[in-house]
């Protein structure tokens, strides 16, 4: 018996609650993870689990030899990477978390190139908006776009980038229904809501050394994915408050226009997490260090200028 491989699966079932989680998240098929279990209750002759058709729950010695099977694995971690950080290159499997648009639209296209890089490491790149609990769920980093506050947590934030927001619309429906003069006159169209945005219904603008102006905004559609708000908003439906990685090729190409162009926009920020500045992987420090680079590479910080042979 691999006793090391069982010791995983078990810790995977007995945090997920779920042999087929455990499958999926271990690559392998649940009577797989069904046999490694079963060796490991035979190996330390005691029940770990009783699972039913309809729950799994863990024995009190099931939960002792899980604490221990999770120090036993975070040593061996720590001395594979202690062997990387000798030979001088990462390895291995790095999870990551992201958030579903950035995840889609800018993630993915660095990662060829960091894989290109980096040979010897495997990715496993999980897109969700919800905020993981990283350590229970087995991400080595997590990346998020955030405002001023970050989660109240023991978890390091390294910033990556600014995010800067911008108020958009279509030309049609800027000419339709009027272009608002200040930030308070929003509250008289119809506003598309990304929700999970930090500012999704406080939107505000300011100019260099002025205080910001926030208005309170609604309308008809929110989602909780902001291409499905940038989709309405070519449709000529409303104005919207979106990332720059978002609306930028539209915005080239004239379908999209800033509604203050002169104004200084909203900034979030990209954020690395992960769970322990002391204990940093190799393989994290460098994934972090190549995409805040990328980043200030390939993510502009101003809308381009329209095409001018646009329609």
């Amino acid at each position: 018996m691999d006793l090391l491989s069982a010791m995983r699966v078990f810790v995977r079932v007995v945090e997920l609650r779920s042999f087929t989680q455990a499958a999926d998240d271990q690559g392998v098929s649940s009577s797989a993870v069904s046999k490694q279990v079963a060796m490991l209750e035979q190996h330390f002759k005691a029940r770990l689990l009783h699972r039913t058709t309809r729950s799994l729950n863990v024995t009190d010695i099931g939960e002792a030899i899980y604490r221990q099977c999770k120090v036993v694995l975070e040593e061996v971690a720590g001395a594979e990477n202690l062997v990387a950080e000798f030979q001088g290159e990462p390895r291995g499997l790095l999870r990551i978390s992201s958030n579903m648009t950035f995840g889609q639209l800018v993630l993915s296209r660095a990662l060829p190139e960091f894989m290109a890089r980096y040979p010897d490491i495997r990715l496993e790149v999980t897109l969700d908006d919800r905020m993981p609990d990283m350590v229970r769920e087995g991400y080595d980093l997590m990346i998020r776009i955030k405002g001023s506050q970050l989660p109240d947590s023991s978890l390091v934030a390294r910033k990556l980038c600014d995010i800067p927001m911008f108020i958009c619309a279509t030309p049609q429906y800027l000419a339709d229904q009027g272009v608002p003069d200040s930030v308070q006159a929003l509250q008289g169209h119809n506003c598309l809501i990304f929700v999970h945005a930090e500012n999704a219904h406080q939107w505000q603008l300011g100019a260099p050394g002025e205080a910001p102006q926030v208005a309170t905004v609604s309308g008809d559609l929110r989602a909780n994915n902001s291409v499905v708000v940038r989709e309405a908003l070519l449709a000529h439906r409303g104005i919207a408050n979106l990332a720059s990685f978002i609306i930028a090729p539209h915005v080239a190409r004239g379908e999209l226009v800033p509604v203050f162009p002169h104004a200084e926009p909203e900034r979030l920020a990209a954020y690395a997490f992960y769970p322990n500045r002391e204990s940093v992987t190799l393989k994290v420090s460098r994934f972090v260090d190549f995409f805040a680079g990328w980043l200030n590479e390939h993510l502009p910080q101003s809308l381009p200028p329209a095409d001018k042979g646009a329609v």
